[in-house]
């Protein structure tokens, strides 16, 4: 795929996604499934938009890091095989992500045809997509690796990549009220990846 295409799709994705965070954001993290179900109807619309934008951030993101991978294609064997497993993680990741972030606008359908009980089932349902984090995360330490090996951007972008990455399986696994624990992780993902896509897209001008 073209490297000015690859470079799109992983601007677009960490805006849209960070941007649904930072703007449009319902916070339910530490309430019930009924709760959240409440929450979320009182403020549909809002919960709705960021769905959506949410579905295409994550779609643009992690498929623009599947095709990132499949440029690293070279000599060195273990870089083509850390490349590989970590893009089909990062590939199978989509769908997943998709049901987890979209599952708040079938929830809110459903609450308002059959009751918020039934809406509360799918919150409640969802909860169990979120292990996919950690699919998502080591997809990452592997592409990280595979541009440290690879000396790409002067092996920052990995770097950058292996410690978001470890950071973020540090917060899921252990659970630490260490904030900037989450924030390395979370934020660093997202923050590389977009610094990845202005990269990518200027050096495909570059060659032009």
């Amino acid at each position: 795929m073209n490297s000015k295409v690859i470079g799109a799709m992983l601007i677009l994705g960490p805006i849209l996604t960070m941007g649904v965070w930072i703007v449009l954001d319902v916070d339910t993290s530490d309430l019930t499934p009924s709760d959240q179900m409440a929450t979320i109807l009182a403020q549909s619309k809002k919960v709705e938009l960021g769905s959506i934008l949410n579905v295409f951030g994550v779609m643009s993101m992690f498929t623009g890091l599947y095709f990132l991978t499949r440029t690293l294609k070279s000599d060195n064997t273990v870089s083509n095989t850390v490349s590989e497993i970590g893009g089909l993680l990062l590939l199978l990741s989509v769908p997943v992500w998709v049901i987890l972030v979209g599952s708040d606008i079938s929830a809110i359908e459903i609450a308002k045809k059959h009751g918020n009980e039934f809406g509360a089932t799918i919150i409640a349902a969802s909860k169990s997509f979120q292990m996919v984090g950690i699919m998502m995360v080591s997809g990452l330490f592997l592409l990280g690796i595979s541009l440290i090996l690879l000396n790409k951007y002067k092996r920052i972008i990995g770097t950058l990549f292996v410690i978001a990455s470890v950071c973020a399986f540090i917060d899921m696994v252990a659970e630490s009220d260490a904030e900037i624990i989450a924030m390395i992780g979370w934020m660093g993902m997202f923050l590389t990846t977009l610094v990845t896509g202005i990269l990518t897209t200027l050096q495909k001008e570059k060659q032009a």
